[in-house]
Protein backbone atom coordinates (compact mmCIF):
# COMPACT_ATOMS: atom_id res chain seq x y z
CA UNK A 1 0.00 0.00 0.00
CA UNK A 2 2.63 2.35 1.05
CA UNK A 3 4.74 1.67 -2.53
CA UNK A 4 1.27 2.59 -4.19
CA UNK A 5 1.56 5.79 -2.46
CA UNK A 6 4.79 6.54 -3.59
CA UNK A 7 3.73 5.78 -7.04
CA UNK A 8 0.75 7.71 -6.66
CA UNK A 9 2.53 11.05 -5.59
CA UNK A 10 5.00 10.78 -7.91
CA UNK A 11 3.21 10.23 -10.79
CA UNK A 12 0.88 13.16 -9.78
CA UNK A 13 4.05 15.11 -9.30
CA UNK A 14 4.96 14.20 -12.92
CA UNK A 15 1.94 15.60 -14.22
CA UNK A 16 1.71 18.28 -12.69
CA UNK A 17 5.54 19.23 -13.50
CA UNK A 18 4.10 18.15 -17.47
CA UNK A 19 1.00 20.41 -17.48
CA UNK A 20 2.31 23.25 -15.64
CA UNK A 21 5.19 23.70 -18.60
CA UNK A 22 2.43 22.82 -21.49
CA UNK A 23 0.20 26.58 -20.29
CA UNK A 24 2.87 29.26 -21.19
CA UNK A 25 1.38 32.14 -22.74
CA UNK A 26 3.32 31.47 -26.29
CA UNK A 27 2.27 27.62 -26.51
CA UNK A 28 -1.57 29.30 -26.25
CA UNK A 29 -1.02 31.51 -28.80
CA UNK A 30 0.60 28.96 -30.88
CA UNK A 31 -2.50 26.83 -30.05
CA UNK A 32 -5.42 29.80 -30.91
CA UNK A 33 -3.22 30.63 -34.01
CA UNK A 34 -3.87 27.29 -35.76
CA UNK A 35 -6.93 26.79 -38.33
CA UNK A 36 -9.13 29.29 -40.40
CA UNK A 37 -10.38 31.77 -37.54
CA UNK A 38 -8.50 34.47 -36.60
CA UNK A 39 -7.95 34.79 -32.87
CA UNK A 40 -6.51 37.56 -31.22
CA UNK A 41 -5.02 37.63 -27.72
CA UNK A 42 -4.40 40.82 -25.67
CA UNK A 43 -2.03 40.54 -22.52
CA UNK A 44 -2.38 42.49 -19.51
CA UNK A 45 1.16 43.24 -18.68
CA UNK A 46 1.16 42.65 -15.16
CA UNK A 47 -0.71 38.73 -15.78
CA UNK A 48 1.49 38.16 -18.34
CA UNK A 49 5.06 38.98 -16.16
CA UNK A 50 3.26 37.08 -13.30
CA UNK A 51 3.42 33.93 -15.63
CA UNK A 52 6.88 34.94 -17.12
CA UNK A 53 8.06 35.09 -13.44
CA UNK A 54 6.42 31.56 -12.30
CA UNK A 55 7.76 30.27 -16.14
CA UNK A 56 10.90 31.12 -14.94
CA UNK A 57 11.42 29.13 -12.07
CA UNK A 58 13.84 26.41 -11.09
CA UNK A 59 12.01 22.89 -11.14
CA UNK A 60 11.93 21.41 -8.28
CA UNK A 61 14.09 18.14 -7.99
CA UNK A 62 14.61 17.36 -4.62
CA UNK A 63 12.22 16.18 -1.85
CA UNK A 64 12.12 16.23 2.48
CA UNK A 65 12.42 12.57 3.05
CA UNK A 66 13.90 10.17 6.08
CA UNK A 67 16.47 7.08 6.12
CA UNK A 68 17.99 5.32 8.50
CA UNK A 69 20.87 5.75 10.28
CA UNK A 70 22.33 2.47 11.40
CA UNK A 71 25.70 3.94 12.78
CA UNK A 72 27.33 7.22 13.34
CA UNK A 73 31.03 6.40 14.93
CA UNK A 74 34.04 9.28 15.30
CA UNK A 75 36.11 6.80 17.23
CA UNK A 76 39.39 5.50 16.21
CA UNK A 77 37.62 2.70 14.46
CA UNK A 78 35.04 4.23 13.11
CA UNK A 79 36.05 3.32 9.41
CA UNK A 80 36.33 -0.56 9.98
CA UNK A 81 33.47 -0.19 12.15
CA UNK A 82 31.06 1.55 9.34
CA UNK A 83 32.18 -1.04 6.97
CA UNK A 84 31.18 -3.94 8.97
CA UNK A 85 27.75 -2.53 9.58
CA UNK A 86 27.86 -2.15 6.07
CA UNK A 87 28.45 -5.65 5.24
CA UNK A 88 26.14 -6.80 8.00
CA UNK A 89 23.58 -4.60 6.77
CA UNK A 90 23.96 -6.09 3.37
CA UNK A 91 23.66 -10.07 4.49
CA UNK A 92 20.73 -9.56 6.49
CA UNK A 93 18.81 -7.10 3.90
CA UNK A 94 19.91 -7.70 0.54
CA UNK A 95 16.73 -5.82 -0.46
CA UNK A 96 17.58 -2.41 0.66
CA UNK A 97 19.85 0.28 -0.68
CA UNK A 98 22.44 1.13 2.33
CA UNK A 99 25.48 3.28 2.18
CA UNK A 100 28.20 4.39 4.20
CA UNK A 101 29.69 8.10 4.06
CA UNK A 102 32.21 10.12 5.64
CA UNK A 103 31.40 13.43 7.44
CA UNK A 104 34.04 14.86 9.09
CA UNK A 105 35.28 13.79 11.78
CA UNK A 106 32.46 10.54 11.72
CA UNK A 107 31.57 7.62 9.83
CA UNK A 108 27.82 6.89 8.99
CA UNK A 109 25.59 3.98 7.77
CA UNK A 110 22.24 4.98 6.33
CA UNK A 111 19.78 2.59 5.29
CA UNK A 112 16.52 2.91 2.99
CA UNK A 113 14.80 5.86 1.15
CA UNK A 114 11.34 6.88 2.27
CA UNK A 115 9.13 9.94 1.77
CA UNK A 116 7.23 9.57 5.08
CA UNK A 117 8.44 9.48 8.60
CA UNK A 118 5.81 6.36 9.00
CA UNK A 119 7.54 4.48 6.46
CA UNK A 120 11.11 5.00 8.28
CA UNK A 121 9.24 3.96 11.79
CA UNK A 122 8.41 1.04 10.52
CA UNK A 123 11.35 -0.06 8.74
CA UNK A 124 13.71 1.01 11.21
CA UNK A 125 11.65 -1.17 13.58
CA UNK A 126 12.82 -4.42 11.52
CA UNK A 127 16.47 -3.10 11.51
CA UNK A 128 16.71 -2.55 14.92
CA UNK A 129 16.42 -6.47 15.73
CA UNK A 130 19.94 -6.04 14.18
CA UNK A 131 21.00 -2.83 14.89
CA UNK A 132 18.82 -1.45 18.48
CA UNK A 133 20.48 1.55 17.95
CA UNK A 134 18.77 2.52 14.66
CA UNK A 135 17.17 5.92 14.25
CA UNK A 136 15.23 7.94 11.47
CA UNK A 137 16.69 10.91 9.95
CA UNK A 138 15.41 13.47 7.32
CA UNK A 139 17.27 14.38 4.38
CA UNK A 140 17.03 16.11 1.42
CA UNK A 141 16.93 13.30 -1.68
CA UNK A 142 16.66 13.20 -5.28
CA UNK A 143 13.04 12.91 -6.46
CA UNK A 144 14.34 10.83 -9.30
CA UNK A 145 14.62 8.27 -6.72
CA UNK A 146 11.40 7.86 -6.08
CA UNK A 147 10.20 7.04 -9.36
CA UNK A 148 9.98 3.64 -10.25
CA UNK A 149 10.23 2.08 -13.73
CA UNK A 150 8.70 -0.73 -15.29
CA UNK A 151 10.83 -3.78 -15.25
CA UNK A 152 11.45 -5.43 -18.42
CA UNK A 153 9.55 -9.08 -19.09
CA UNK A 154 11.80 -11.83 -18.39
CA UNK A 155 11.93 -14.55 -21.26
CA UNK A 156 10.69 -17.20 -20.15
Amino acid sequence: MKRLMKIFFVALFAVLAVDASAQSVSAMKSRLAVGGNKVTVVEQSDVSESVRQVESRPRRTKVNGYTILLLSDNSSRARENAVEAKEKFEENFPDIEVQMYYQSPSFYVAAGEYLTKEEAIIEMMRFRTIFPKAITQMREMDITDFIITEEEPKDE
